[in-house]
């Protein structure tokens, strides 16, 4: 009997789970543990801004129903902490001091919310916003504040301010750079979605970082910004990003950059064990950079591959889109693949305006390598698809940004999907 253990129970730990214990029977008597850190069975991320709002209790956000862990005889640890890797015996500790042998490990100990940095940053009242501990600590916080500041115009940022205003509060959303969610869209479609959040009630202030989070006799009072200036806040939420949690990967020796490095099989530098999700590092699709990615979809799909690969099934990784996001703000849906914005010359960029909605797309090489949706995303698993795909599109430019664009329209295309991976139509985003 073979033993796998993974460390991390969300996106990418389940689905190595559920691969290890459905590869064709071979890993069917062999022992499964999954060790978190979290006391709960593993729950959508994406979601927690609902528990925020007063809108979600835990059981909607549950991603397996009850009794799951036991039907396929997984062993289950939760609440429980791994402070060491002894990679050289296959061997983990715990926060009690207990051992943990294994055959196979599997690090999915997905990211961290990045710090503010700034003073004041441990004030009661300054938040990250990742867990859904976290979520419940916010929402009680709410119950007793009036006006809130939200630093960071991301996703998990923006959808954290609609929260707090549907709560009644005043918010502020403070971006350092000239445009919200600049991530996943350029400055136009940015626009549109800006307005639909002002009117919801919402304000930004562009161009400044935080410089204090002011307290007066433990009480959390405002922020002062870069340029001097005071925001009042009974709460601040600070929503700048993650940083890969690779702790216990660089402690254990194991090669490390931004995130913990991997193999085309997932594996890392140490023998038995391999990585996947946020933690990790993988190969973008597009640019063939490697860099850290917090998309649930690659989450999963890494997970799924990891599990494979460590039940002995040589599944390789071919990298994916580390930019592939789908989002609603006030009713203005946003989609996003790729790239968002022209990397200089050989790059095409156009882009078509109507009626409240938005759409660009960019290509080199007569190839599609990313496009922005905003206001009707209709076709958005296409674009993915041809994106993912390295589908040469060329000639197709109009059909490209036409709303009514379809799989009829460039079937020679879409001919290079055959066979390739699946690209989900409604495409889930966890900035986490």
């Amino acid at each position: 009997m073979r033993r796998f253990l993974i460390i991390g129970n969300g996106a990418a730990g389940l689905a190595a789970a559920e691969a290890i214990r459905g590869d064709a029977g071979r890993a069917g008597g062999d022992d499964i543990t999954i060790v978190s850190d979290e006391p709960h069975p593993a729950y959508s991320r994406c979601l927690i801004p609902g528990v925020v709002a007063g809108e979600l209790g835990f059981e909607a956000l549950s991603l397996r129903p009850p009794g799951f862990y036991g039907s396929l005889g997984f062993k289950t640890l939760f609440g429980r902490r791994v402070t060491g890797i002894d990679s050289a015996r296959h061997r983990v500790i715990l926060e009690n001091g207990t051992g943990l042998e294994y055959d196979a490990l599997l690090l999915a100990t997905g990211a961290r919310p990045a710090p503010a940095g700034v003073p004041g940053s441990e004030s009661p009242g300054v938040f990250s916003l990742r867990t859904y501990e976290d979520a419940t600590r916010i929402a009680a916080a709410a119950e007793e504040a009036s006006s809130a500041v939200v630093v960071g115009g991301g996703l998990v940022g923006l959808k954290a301010a609609v929260a707090l205003r549907k709560r009644g509060l005043k918010v502020t959303v403070v971006v350092k750079s000239p445009w919200i969610l600049s991530k996943q869209l350029d400055r136009w479609g940015a626009v549109l979605v800006q307005e639909a959040l002002a009117a919801l009630g919402i304000g930004f202030i562009f161009g400044q970082n935080p410089a204090e989070f002011a307290q007066k006799r433990g009480r959390l009072m405002g922020v002062r910004l870069e340029d001097g200036a005071r925001l009042a806040a009974g709460l601040v939420i600070v929503g700048k990003g993650v940083v890969p949690e690779v702790r216990l990967a660089r402690e254990a020796g194991i090669n490390v950059a931004a995130g913990v490095l991997v193999d085309r099989h997932l594996r890392t530098s140490a023998p038995g064990v391999y990585a996947a999700g946020d933690c990790c590092e993988v190969s973008d699709l597009v640019t063939g950079e490697r860099s850290p990615s917090a998309l649930w979809t690659l989450a999963v799909e890494q997970g799924r591959l990891a599990g494979l690969n460590m039940a002995g099934r040589a599944a390789p990784y071919e990298g994916g889109l580390t930019r592939l996001n789908t989002v609603e703000f006030g009713g203005i849906p946003v989609a996003s693949a790729g790239l968002v914005t022209a990397r200089g010359n050989g790059f095409q960029e156009l882009s078509r305006s109507a009626r409240g909605a938005y759409r660009k797309i960019i290509l080199k090489d007569g190839r599609l390598v990313g496009a922005v949706l905003v206001g009707d995303i209709s076709r958005a698993g296409v674009y993915a698809a041809l994106i993912r795909r390295r589908a040469v599109v060329e000639g197709l430019e109009p059909e490209l940004l036409s709303a009514r664009m379809g799989a009829n329209h460039f079937p020679g295309a879409l001919a290079a999907l055959a066979g390739g991976p699946a690209v989900p139509q409604a495409l889930e985003k966890m900035e986490s």
